[in-house]
């Protein structure tokens, strides 16, 4: 049902991967370390977003959850795309989705890994409550994630097999199923960018 709804967005085996287990996919986390450095869990050390500014020397990312950080760039900074595609600082653009992989040294960010081009991650679960821009789910592993909606997520209710219509935040409600596209944030909360639901 979701899947059909989703299908210009994401792959139809990522999708039905996510339906069938209604858990989590993250983007995938490179396991590289600074050995000079003990680093904080990966979780803490990435912030993905939208780019709202750069520089030769720094760029700004902004997410509706954190807000905006802005990382400073270094002799060692990588830029890579896809699947690990060496790219370039030139290729970075206000306006495009990034992961950045960063130390914090003396107060400042330090940008050690950007990834360009951010595929969007998905969520499935059951509505345990909603509160202001915040939808807690049930994935069906049992975890709680906390989904963070704004003025530019997208709502679908499906009202039928192939069939939707544009729905609202006012008619999520707890005890029914949800499927979200977005991102997840340096607390790894969940940034909703399209919510699908039904209302059953």
């Amino acid at each position: 049902m979701f899947g059909k709804v989703f299908a210009g967005i994401a792959a139809a085996g990522v999708m039905a991967a996510v339906l069938a287990t209604g858990a989590m996919a993250a983007p995938a986390a490179t396991t590289t370390a600074s050995p000079a450095r003990t680093q904080r869990p990966a979780a803490k050390d990435v912030f993905g977003g939208t780019v709202t500014a750069i520089s030769a020397t720094q760029l700004t990312v902004k997410n509706a959850k954190a807000g905006g950080e802005t990382f400073l760039r270094t002799d060692a900074t990588v830029v890579v795309k896809g699947r690990n595609e060496k790219a370039s600082w030139s290729e970075i653009e206000v306006n495009s989705r990034v992961s950045v992989r960063y130390e914090s040294r003396n107060g400042k960010l330090y940008a050690k890994r950007i990834h360009l081009g951010v595929t969007r991650a998905h969520l499935a679960g059951k509505v345990e409550s909603v509160s202001g821009n915040v939808i807690t789910i049930r994935t069906r592993d049992g975890k709680d994630v906390r989904l963070t909606v704004n003025d530019s997520t997208k709502y679908f209710e499906i009202i039928a097999k192939g069939k939707r219509q544009a729905g609202a935040l006012k008619d999520i409600h707890a005890g029914m199923r949800l499927l979200a596209t977005g991102s997840y944030d340096a607390s790894h909360n969940f940034d909703a960018a399209l919510v699908a639901y039904r209302n059953k």
